[in-house]
């Protein structure tokens, strides 16, 4: 089965997500991550919704004015999203924070993740934005 860059995306974003959530033992961390998506909305989203989520935070992290909210909502499903970019807290160069919101129906999601420009040449416009980690603070 071929995983396209949109899916492989999203499994990122929201592993990072649930592993923000409760840090645990590492023994112990692979079944808390599985768990913790297990009741986060991105688990219900079609391949659509993923690509118009990865889409609208790739536009919003090239394009976005800091501080300023890009919805995104898909009429075919009970699925919508959101993102609000802001600075890199450490000020590197090519590098920004997002905030993230996720929903389905009444499940809510949400977390703040560092992106940097991809400069990987293979995948750079396939992947414009790499995720590096997940912002705590």
């Amino acid at each position: 089965m071929r995983v396209n860059e949109g899916m492989k995306w999203a499994v990122i974003v929201a592993a990072a997500a649930a592993a923000t959530v409760a840090p645990v033992p590492s023994a112990a961390r692979p079944w808390t991550i599985y768990n913790g998506l297990r009741d986060t909305p991105i688990v219900q989203f079609k391949q659509a919704d993923i690509d118009l989520m990865t889409k609208t935070i790739n536009r919003t992290l090239e394009t976005g004015q800091d501080g300023v909210t890009v919805k995104w909502e898909n009429p075919g499903t009970p699925n919508s999203g959101s993102v609000t970019p802001e600075k890199d807290p450490q000020a590197r160069a090519g590098c920004r924070l997002a905030r993230i919101e996720n929903r389905h129906g009444s499940m809510h999601n949400a977390g703040g993740y560092i992106f940097c420009r991809n400069t990987d040449k293979s995948t750079v416009k396939t992947t414009p934005w790499k995720v590096v980690g997940p912002y705590a603070g």
